[in-house]
């Protein structure tokens, strides 16, 4: 877990030390400049056979990591698991690129807390869209999460509607989550 370094005032008077204007300047500069963020994605070996059945809700392993700065991502250990380590509000993006298949819907489902679930935790955000008609469908949400529990987390399920199984596009930025730490919780 990261620690959120507080402010260090100074007082009317007070002498400036070194140590006093490095915790007042530079540690939460450079704890602004590497916030906790993660960045994990899928690969085609994520799921076997690289098909997402039609009309069921599946989960999301991520078998790679472009950056994890907080621990917040393991490939070995419930790889579908994006972990907030430190509290505070993070900017959420999620995508998801199916290959393709002009029929049916395309749809995520960000859930929190729900251990690989999709009937468990809580729905953060869900969307859908028609399925392209002659590309591939890419979907994609970003938005701001409050996370006020160490240890809170947040997988991502994907459902189709093509009558057939379908398989997902691979890789970084093409179906995966990025998260990023963007202030405290402090909600005033």
């Amino acid at each position: 877990m990261a620690t959120i370094p507080a402010t260090q005032p100074f007082l009317a008077g007070e002498k400036v030390t070194a140590s006093k204007l490095t915790a007042a300047t530079k540690t939460p500069i450079d704890f602004l400049m590497n916030p906790p963020r993660c960045s994990v994605a899928y690969k085609s070996s994520d799921i076997a056979s690289d098909m997402i059945a039609t009309s069921t809700a599946t989960l999301i392993p991520f078998g790679t990591e472009g950056w994890d700065t907080d621990s917040m991502h393991s490939t070995a250990v419930n790889p579908s698991r994006v972990v907030f380590n430190t509290p505070g509000l993070y900017e959420i993006s999620i995508f998801a690129r199916f290959k393709v298949n002009a029929t049916g819907y395309r749809q995520m489902n960000l859930r929190l807390n729900s251990a690989g679930d999709p009937g468990l935790g809580s729905t953060l955000t869900t969307f859908a869209q028609a399925a392209g008609p002659t590309t591939s469908t890419s979907i994609s949400r970003t938005f701001d999460l409050l996370i006020t529990n160490a240890g809170d987390y947040v997988e991502l399920f994907v459902t189709q509607s093509s009558g057939a199984s379908l398989g997902l596009d691979s890789g970084e930025r093409v179906t995966g989550i990025m998260a990023r730490w963007v202030g405290t919780n402090n909600t005033a």
